[in-house]
């Protein structure tokens, strides 16, 4: 699974997944089965319970995070919170040249599906699947940078326009990307265009200079990326494009 404009830039992807409902010591990998060769080299796996670690889980799965899980899927937010175990699969990958260690995670954790999994939380989106959903969406499939990343639409403060910005380009060791200002009439062009943009860093790209994207509609947007290596903004954890669109 090479990626077709991989360059190295000095840091790596960051992983951190948390599996409901088993223990590392359940888990069973099958090679053929799970498509699975090894754990990628730095990351970890974890285990975790309720008699032992109870502040820990509450802590990563409570507070603002549990509010945006339970206003998505209630019923499976509670049935992952109601866990008395789960595993924590995290840590920065070494080796990305290829998307070889994504395959390999999603193997893992789909072994753990087959141990009794009630769901899979990636905390760098703040996404919840139940077995089912990772099942379907992630596990033997073309590795797609669209299906890992959220792109998200949050109102300006000062009430200009939209804020589209991603979450969880660092799984890709790629910053994330934002665009500030987009106009109601603008945001669906600009989704697809940043859409493009997630495509294109999962197969390793870095953005320098001029970008020229298209949308599904046929249209052409030239954007400007400004990469901003700020790994400390908690909008993103993780460097960062601000991107202005400047010709369509």
């Amino acid at each position: 699974m090479k990626r077709q404009y991989y360059e190295d830039l000095g840091y790596k992807p960051f992983l951190f997944y948390i599996i409901f409902g088993v223990s590392a010591d359940e888990l069973q990998v099958s090679r053929e089965k799970h498509k699975v060769d090894g754990l990628p080299e730095a990351l970890e796996i974890r285990s975790l319970n309720r008699t032992e670690h109870a502040e820990s889980i509450d802590g990563l799965i409570g507070g603002p995070i549990g509010n945006v899980l339970k206003a998505t899927n209630g019923d499976l937010y509670e049935t992952c919170k109601a866990s008395e175990k789960c595993v924590f699969i995290s840590g920065s990958v070494k080796e990305d040249s290829t998307l070889d260690y994504m395959r390999n995670v999603i193997g893992i954790i789909e072994a753990f599906i087959d141990q009794g999994a009630v769901g899979v939380l990636d905390l760098l989106t703040f996404s919840l699947y139940s077995p089912k959903e990772w099942t379907e969406r992630f596990f033997d499939q073309k590795i797609n940078a669209q299906k890992h990343v959220v792109i998200l639409f949050s109102e300006e403060e000062d009430g200009n326009g939209t804020w589209l910005h991603t979450r969880g380009l660092a799984e890709f060791g790629r910053p994330d990307i934002g665009m500030h200002h987009v106009p109601k009439d603008k945001v669906n062009d600009y989704k697809q265009a940043i859409d493009q943009m997630v495509f294109y860093s999962g197969q390793g790209l870095f953005f320098k200079g001029k970008a020229r994207l298209h949308t599904f509609s046929g249209k052409t947007i030239v954007v400007q990326p400004e990469f901003v290596n700020d790994f400390e903004n908690d909008d993103y954890n993780n460097a960062y494009y601000n991107v202005k669109v400047v010709e369509e």
